[in-house]
This record gives C-alpha cells, structure tokens and sequence, in this order.
C-alpha cells in the first residue's frame, strides 16, 4: 500500500470527523474511529511483509526462531495496544486507555519472561564458570 494513500484517507477522515463533529459530536468520535480502524487495516499489509523479511534474515543465522516470534509478539502488542489506547483517548475515554496501556504493559512483561529467563541463566552460567 502506497503511504500517500494512507495519509490521504487520514487527512480526509480528519475533515469529515471535524466536520461531523461540529454537528453532532456523538458521530464525529465514530467516524474518527472508524478512519483510524481503517488506516490499521491498510497498514496490515506492511507488516505482513515486513515479518516474512524479518524471518527469511533470521533464518540464515543462529537466532532461534522461539525468541523471534516472542519479539515480534511484543511488538505487535506494543502497536495494538497504543492505537487502541488512542482511540479510547480520542473518544474522550482518558481513563480506559491508561488501563489498556496498563494491560498491554502487563502482557508484554508476561511475554518477555522466557528471554529473561534465559538471559539469568548465561549469566549464571558464565560466573559460574570463572
């Protein structure tokens, strides 16, 4: 998908929503909704190809593929949980994206558990050899 149409749709979503907004303010918030629900979809496509050149470069080194999908894991967490924590901030809704951010941090501290895990181990692992 080619960025300058993703901007398109965001600056013309803007002006609908604004316009929108000015008339009945209850529709302005889901139309914004709405625009940003849509310029996630598009951007879907990115990712997708981003991850397939992610996994074909970490298929030709020693990184194992089990903490490759967890980082990614975490980072698509990170973005779904910022952009559902903005749109909850753009209907007004400050209270309930603190508690996604909330959520989304506590999920990735889940997450990254086993790559701690094993980073405690190489450490005591190598003290323990000196």
């Amino acid at each position: 998908m080619d960025i300058t149409k993703i901007i398109g749709i965001g600056i013309i979503g803007i002006f609908l929503a604004v316009t929108v907004r000015s008339y009945r303010p209850e529709l302005g918030i889901g139309v914004a909704i709405a625009v940003g629900i849509a310029i996630f979809m598009m951007t879907v496509p990115i990712f997708a190809e981003l991850l397939s050149g992610v996994y074909a470069l970490c298929e030709n080194s020693p990184i194992s593929t089990e903490y490759l999908k967890i980082i990614i894991k975490i980072i698509g967490i990170a973005y779904i949980t910022q952009f559902s924590a903005e749109l909850a901030k753009d209907a007004g809704e400050g209270a309930v994206a603190k508690k996604l951010e909330f959520a989304g941090k506590a999920s990735v501290l889940v997450l990254m558990m086993p790559i701690v895990q094993n980073l405690l181990d190489v450490i005591i692992d190598t003290l323990m050899s000196f």
